[in-house]
């Protein structure tokens, strides 16, 4: 699997005309077909992220100019994302923070690793019972991301302020909280949707003071946008 597509190579001697990819379903997903001794050949596999791409085992087959099959290999496509970590910036304030933002600080991070063979795309991280939530009397708050999970490790930055407490307009009563889960979902196009749940004390008098205790990756949610 290169950056973008699944790349294929055929051996010198081979008298091979086409190649056929076949999806888990057992359908024609591509097929190539090889000119003038090419013994290279590609899939597109990220484009067609929109067009349902199905992870799973895919077949590659080999056939002559006759449509003879000459052989056949099996190649696993999937994107098998978890949450590792969920990182507050106040904590951590040594990291890539857009610290032109006066409420940087409240910003998070969530570290997504990819065991999988071919990359996936985040297309939202939803904050069930985020502080930020917390203060709009809201059960969740989601922002939008496009952000490329190729296999290892990424991290991904809040697009707002998910640990805030406080706005303009009014402030988190913290003393009617005590330590309230909050769990992140990242919506993914490729494999299923992870999860993490953290808990957050919340103290404090006047103004409100947050203390996170504990974190951990839950189940995936759900089969995700096109798996």
């Amino acid at each position: 699997m290169g950056e973008e597509d699944l790349e294929v190579e055929i051996a010198d001697d081979a008298s091979v005309e086409f190649v056929n990819l076949i999806d888990p379903d057992g359908e024609l997903y591509d097929q190539q077909r090889l000119e003038g001794g090419e013994t290279r050949t590609s899939f597109e596999i990220l484009g067609r992220y929109d067009d349902a791409f199905s992870s799973g085992e895919y077949e590659v087959v080999a056939l002559d100019e006759d449509d003879e099959q000459l052989e056949t290999t099996t190649v696993s496509l999937e994107a098998n994302c978890t949450i590792t970590d969920v990182l507050w910036a106040a904590e951590n304030p040594d990291m890539d923070w857009e610290t032109d933002s006066s409420t940087w600080d409240e910003y998070a991070a969530v570290v997504i690793e990819n065991t999988g063979t071919i990359p996936s795309l985040l297309t939202e991280l939803e904050w069930t019972g985020a502080p930020v939530a917390q203060l709009q009397s809201k059960e969740s708050q989601s922002y939008y991301h496009e952000t490329r999970l190729p296999p290892g490790e990424t991290t991904v930055y809040s697009a707002g302020s998910v640990y805030t407490t406080e706005d303009a307009i009014q402030s988190l009563d913290c003393e009617e909280l005590e330590t309230e889960p909050m769990t992140v979902t990242a919506v993914v196009q490729v494999g299923p949707d992870p999860s993490y749940t953290q808990q957050i004390e919340y103290g404090g008098d006047q103004s409100c003071k947050l203390t996170i205790i504990d974190g951990s990756s839950d189940e995936s949610t759900s089969d995700g946008g096109a798996s």
